[in-house]
């Protein structure tokens, strides 16, 4: 059985879920200018930021997981209105004498593409909860083994802190690109097997090779890390696009 063209529950939940998490990003980086210390020492360990950051973090997922029961809701009462035989038959009618007017997958299929969505959007933003909580330990501790009260120091422990933040979102970047590929193969698209492949050779490079760009200032050393920006571009804005694109050019997802 096929749905009506007019639904969009899969790209609105990932459009609205991505769409916290940016915003839950753009409050974070508002709060790091607001309440930074002026003091030579990773905002990590600004205990303010950090609570603010988790506090944040625990509200989007508590979001995501409101939105995608909602839809998994509405999906679930379409899917069990009639047995898998009778189903069958109806997907065969409607090919027949609506085509137009369906969806480009079968109701089961988007139910278990929500399902799979569901369960990565919320594995990501608990493991980024927990590895946040983790790495600051991190930091905490090899800031007590180099402390920054020297230019030297300084620059060693930025070297360290800053080289190991692309560990911190290899599985969750893993995770995003898995629901992305899975989405392609669901759909059969050439084009999004091939933005995966490609954004996931750029997040490699950038975790390999790619040099970290850095500005040093009176209070501290701030880089850029090319990790982080692929990360986070890809779970927010990236993922806002590819809802974009599954509403624009799948009926009825």
């Amino acid at each position: 059985m096929y749905i009506n063209t007019k639904k969009h529950y899969l790209s609105k939940s990932i459009y609205i879920s991505a769409g916290i998490g940016l915003l839950a990003q753009i409050v974070n980086a508002v709060s790091r200018i607001f309440f930074d210390a002026k003091v030579a020492e990773p905002d990590m360990l600004n205990q303010v930021i950090f609570i603010v950051s988790m506090v944040l973090q625990v509200v989007v997922i508590l979001v995501i997981i409101f939105v995608f029961s909602y839809y998994i809701r509405q999906m679930r009462h379409i899917v069990r209105l009639m047995k898998d035989d009778d189903s069958d038959e109806m997907a065969i009618l409607q090919r027949k004498y609506i085509p137009d007017d369906i969806s480009s997958l079968k109701a089961e299929a988007i139910y278990q593409l929500l399902e799979i969505w569901a369960s990565i959007f919320i594995f990501v933003q608990i493991m980024s909860l927990v590895s946040n909580y983790e790495y600051r330990s991190l930091i905490r501790r090899l800031s007590e083994l180099i402390p920054l009260d020297s230019y030297e120091n300084a620059v060693t422990f930025y070297g360290i802190y800053n080289s190991t933040h692309g560990f911190k979102y290899i599985g969750m970047f893993a995770a995003l690109i898995i629901g992305i590929f899975v989405t392609a193969v669901f759909l059969k698209d050439r084009f999004l097997k091939i933005v995966t492949v490609s954004v996931t050779g750029v997040f490699m490079l950038a975790f390999t090779i790619f040099q970290m760009i850095t500005f040093e200032t009176n209070f501290k050393i701030i880089s850029i890390v090319w990790t982080s920006i692929i990360y986070h571009g890809l779970e927010t804005i990236g993922l806002i696009l590819f809802a974009i694109y599954l509403s624009k050019n799948y009926k009825g997802l």
